[in-house]
């Protein structure tokens, strides 16, 4: 595990040029380092803070957050709104403690907000370990991504949201492979911040790596490229073979 860490870091120090190059890439969390501040990778400085708690754990990769749903724990980051965007994030929960436990809940300040109309976007995993998501528009009204795919506890899985406005669609993807989507609108209702593990008034009971949020709707191959090989492949740095193929790899062991 140790080995692997000392890799990913040094490719982590490679790649901080290459974060900053890619437009598209407006914040990336890896929650590395320490403090109750979540660094933002991308170069747009969209640090997020821990609230309600929130710890560091080690992973075979780095860092991650270990989030607890007694203490309502989440992280909350500022980002600028799009209507086109694509969401990634890795995680694994031991338990599903209430109906919805969220992944994200973007929305228009930074109160804990709980009321449906505030999840512009909403992604969790119900209590009968279905992942489901919804997006609201401006105006008001739901539109809800299908559920259709089951995600085991103690279980490392990657799971994106590519909002696309020019395409009209709404997809989720687990570990790489499309599971639903959703025709969309192309606008969505007005978000200033992410909650981070939080959808509503519900907490991730488990731990998140690897968090990145773009404004552009990425391809199936680059959804599965960071899920293979990390977001470093995507962002042109080059990493030792073995590495980059291992990615997933790691998160399976």
């Amino acid at each position: 595990m140790k080995r692997a860490a000392i890799c990913i870091i040094g490719i982590a120090a490679l790649a901080l040029n290459a974060f900053a190059a890619r437009d598209d890439l407006v914040g990336l969390w890896r929650f590395d380092g320490n403090g109750d501040t979540a660094l933002d990778s991308s170069g747009n400085g969209n640090d997020a803070e821990f609230v309600k708690g929130g710890e560091r754990v080690d992973t075979d990769w780095g860092m991650g957050v270990q989030l607890a749903a007694a203490e309502g724990s989440y992280i909350l980051a500022p980002v600028p709104h799009s209507n086109t965007v694509t969401y990634v994030i890795w995680a694994k929960y031991s338990s599903l403690p209430s109906n919805n436990p969220g992944l994200l809940h973007a929305q228009a300040t930074d109160a804990d907000e709980g009321a449906p109309a505030t999840k512009i976007i909403g992604i969790w995993v119900e209590s009968s370990n279905t992942l489901w998501g919804r997006i609201i528009p401006p105006g008001g009204g739901t539109i809800n991504l299908p559920k259709n795919k089951k995600l085991e506890a103690d279980t490392w899985f990657h799971v994106a949201m590519v909002i696309d406005a020019d395409a009209g669609k709404a997809i989720q993807y687990v570990n790489g492979e499309e599971v639903g989507s959703a025709d969309y609108n192309g606008e969505l209702g007005p978000y200033k911040f992410l909650k981070i593990g939080r959808q509503g008034t519900e907490t991730w009971e488990g731990v998140l790596d690897e968090v990145g949020f773009f404004h552009s709707a990425l391809s199936e191959d680059e959804i599965a490229s960071i899920h293979g090989s990390g977001f470093d492949a995507l962002l042109s740095v080059e990493p030792n073979g073995k590495l980059a193929a291992a990615w997933a790899e790691l998160k399976t062991q």
